[in-house]
């Protein structure tokens, strides 16, 4: 049994009884950059259930559906002000390096050496755990898509946690 097995058994056990995976059936075709990454704007979308707690409530982590909203993420944030709230990690382990997580400085420094043309205005987070994607695939995700147009960003990064 691998590891998607015995998760998907305990979800259905514990949470979620119908539980399956989304699967699709076939790959999001390869759309190619429209410039050099050197001029692209470069936003994250990271599933670390990052925050910020001055001005956002934290995701849900005792829902047993999990929590299929998200949090903007202004790009001159600074790490410290990011919190992380999500079930399936030590959140305490990624504060000690937010970069593994939500790798905004990382993201800085590489528009700051000219590896990427910019960084975009907004970055958006979600908490991985979300046994029901229907609201992630039809309502969630396209806003986060639209945030991400109208901010003219040529590549999103995502990063899973």
């Amino acid at each position: 049994m691998n590891f998607a097995d015995i998760e998907k058994e305990y979800l259905r056990r514990k949470t979620v009884p119908d539980f399956d995976w989304t699967v699709f059936e076939a790959p999001t075709d390869p759309v190619p950059l429209a410039k050099p990454l050197e001029r692209c704007r470069v936003a994250l979308v990271v599933t670390a259930g990052a925050y910020l707690p001055e001005t956002q409530e934290p995701f849900q982590v005792r829902n047993p559906l999990g929590d299929d909203s998200y949090r903007v993420v202004p790009g001159g944030t600074a790490a410290e002000a990011i919190a992380l709230s999500h079930p399936g990690y030590d959140t305490r382990r990624a504060r000690q390096d937010p970069d593994c997580v939500f790798p905004l400085d990382l993201l800085r420094r590489f528009s700051f050496e000219g590896a990427i043309g910019s960084v975009a205005p907004r970055h958006f987070s979600f908490m991985g755990y979300i046994p029901r994607t229907e609201n992630l695939l039809w309502r969630t995700a396209p806003q986060v898509g639209r945030m991400l147009l109208e901010d003219e960003v040529d590549l999103a990064l995502l990063v899973p946690s």
